[in-house]
This record gives C-alpha cells, sequence and structure tokens, in this order.
C-alpha cells in the first residue's frame, strides 16, 4: 500500500488541525528542552563517573531515552512548521544516517529483547539528512514496539537504477487490512503497539516529512507474520569515500551482517 497517492479530501482538514496541536506541542517542547539538556549532561557525567559497569549500562539506557526525547520534540517542531521551511536536500552518506538511527535505538532494543540489524549501505543518496533521519528513526521505533520481545527489526537497502529503496522490518503481529488505511493519520495505534505509550504522531510525522521529500512511503503487512515500511530515495552512487567520523560506523554496522545496495 502506497500511502503518497492523493487522499481523502478530510485529510487536509485533518493535517491542518494537527499542524495547530503541533504547534501547541512544540511551544511546550521548547520549555522542556532546558531541564531535558541538564538531565542529559548529568547523566553523562554520572556514566563517566568511575560507576560499576552495570550501572553505567543503566545510565547509557536512561540518556539514550532522554536523546530520543529531545529528538522527539525536535520532530514535533519540525511537524509544527511544515509548509513554512523547504528541505535541505544535499548528497548524504547513508551509512551515516543509519549510524545514528542504530546508536539511538540499540540499548532501547536490548532492553526490550528484540534483535535490532541494521545493514551497511554505502552509497550516497539526495535527501535532507534530518529530515531523511527522522523518517528513519520513527520507522525503526514503531518496529521495535510492534515486534515486542524475541522479535527482530531489521535495515535494508536495494538499488533499483537511479531509486535505493529503504526497508525497515518487523516479524511482528502485523497491521489488519482494516487499519492499514489509518495508520498514517495521528494518534493511530494500530496493532500490539496500540497498548504502548506515546501520542501515535511518529508515522503521521513520516508520511508528512516524506510528502516534504518526495519521498515515496509504502508499507506491506500480513497479520501474525510482520510488516515492512518502505521509502525510496534518489541514489547518487556508492560513497567515494569514507567520512571523516565513519570509525564509529564502521565498528558498529560491521559486527553485523553487511547489507550492499544494488
Amino acid at each position: 500500500m502506497s500511502i503518497t497517492e492523493p487522499g481523502e479530501e478530510s485529510r487536509g482538514a485533518a493535517d491542518q488541525s494537527l499542524q495547530a496541536m503541533a504547534r501547541l506541542l512544540a511551544v511546550a517542547g521548547h520549555d522542556l528542552k532546558q531541564p531535558i539538556q541538564i538531565a542529559m549532561l548529568s547523566i553523562a557525567r554520572a556514566a563517566g563517573n568511575n560507576t560499576s559497569a552495570p550501572v553505567a549500562r543503566r545510565l547509557k539506557t536512561a540518556l539514550d531515552a532522554m536523546r530520543r526525547l529531545n529528538s522527539e520534540l525536535d520532530d514535533i517542531a519540525r511537524l509544527s512548521q511544515l509548509g513554512k521551511t523547504m528541505p535541505r536536500t544535499m548528497p548524504v552518506d547513508l551509512d551515516g544516517i543509519l549510524y545514528e538511527v542504530e546508536r539511538d535505538w540499540r540499548a532501547y532494543a536490548d532492553e526490550c529483547g528484540t534483535v535490532l540489524q541494521i545493514n551497511s549501505a554505502p552509497v550516497c543518496i539526495h535527501s535532507d539528512p534530518a529530515m531523511l533521519k527522522t523518517i528513519l528513526r520513527n520507522l525503526v521505533g514503531n518496529a521495535i514496539r510492534h515486534a515486542g520481545p524475541r522479535g527482530h527489526v531489521s535495515v535494508s537497502c536495494r538499488g533499483r537504477g537511479g531509486t535505493l529503496q529503504i526497508d525497515v522490518q518487523d516479524d511482528g503481529n502485523g497491521i489488519a487490512d482494516g487499519q492499514l488505511s489509518r495508520i498514517f493519520d495521528a494518534f493511530e495505534r494500530c496493532g500490539a503497539a496500540s497498548s504502548h505509550d506515546g501520542l501515535g504522531l511518529g508515522l503521521t510525522i513520516v508520511r508528512q516529512t516524506a510528502e516534504m521529500l518526495h519521498h515515496p512511503i509504502s508499507v506491506r503487512s500480513v497479520e501474525n507474520e510482520g510488516s515492512t515500511f518502505s521509502i525510496d530515495v534518489p541514489l547518487l552512487g556508492p560513497r567515494l569515500s569514507h567520512p571523516m567520523d565513519a570509525g564509529p560506523l564502521e565498528t558498529s554496522l560491521g559486527e553485523r551482517t553487511r547489507g550492499r545496495a544494488g
């Protein structure tokens, strides 16, 4: 099912209401940014203050959670500005984006007992790096919530001509056919993830951000088997050289199956 095709006429009105609500949340989120930053700094200092390994691991999990909350507040602020700001597209090293997404969700996936596998993709694409990270971070978080304990989530890529398809797949309970048309609407929490906390804005942010970037999004799902969310991005070609900060990326992704685009 593709979600970048024209939808119902009511979607425009719903999106306007959503953006009005997002503006209110963005104002509240702005007031929360400073205490969150202070908390993150305090946790980071505590984790590096000769703490035992188990305590340091817990503090890192807490720090990762605070980072995700900080990023989610940024997403809401960006949602409130949709239509007012234009994407800043440029050549992007996809591995760098995947590394950041993996860093954001690794500890949470481990805590949930979910196997997270993000395959390396040493290619250059054309996108807005911050907005693409927003899309992938929300899709991976959604997949982890659906997969649950002992579940599996994978991110892989495959090239098709001048397009790279990025797939985020989980083996959770899947989504019923009757819910597929609503999963990208605000406040919808379909399937197993409906029991989790959250505003239900993640997939709405994905849809609206993808529309701004003109990156088609599609979803395939089978009940009791899982779901695959796909995003198509313009493929420029192989990455010509490693970025200067690629060291952690190669270590992180190199320990897992390295998928190649093409």
